[in-house]
């Protein structure tokens, strides 16, 4: 996997990538590494009752500002990723079938 510069290119809508975010104060790292996704203008809705969003009244839908979002797979939350993503890298495949499901792929 090799990272690519959002200057250069940006993955497609929706797409789980792994990204570098500029500007991070951690003492170990010069930038922080979250999983994330980009989402163009009008690609990924929100809840009405979400703070923030903006409503298209054509869909009758409400949709995250143009941005990268952190995403966990575990909650339909999305977090405006705070700092300059400056590079992004497709997700690496899981090491084994078996791993997905969450067994120890050492033992």
């Amino acid at each position: 996997m090799t990272w690519i510069a959002v200057t250069r290119r940006l993955p497609e809508a929706g797409r789980l990538v792994i990204v570098s975010v500029a500007g991070c104060h951690d003492l170990t790292h010069s930038c922080l590494i979250l999983r994330a996704q980009y989402a163009p203008a009008k690609t990924l809705e929100v809840s009405p009752e979400a703070d923030g969003g903006i409503y298209d009244e054509e869909t009758d839908t409400f949709y995250c500002e143009e941005g990268w979002y952190e995403t966990n797979e575990y909650e339909e939350v999305h977090w405006n990723v705070d700092g300059e993503v400056t590079h992004w890298m497709l997700l690496p495949e899981p090491p084994c079938a078996t791993c997905e499901s969450g067994a120890d792929a050492s033992a």
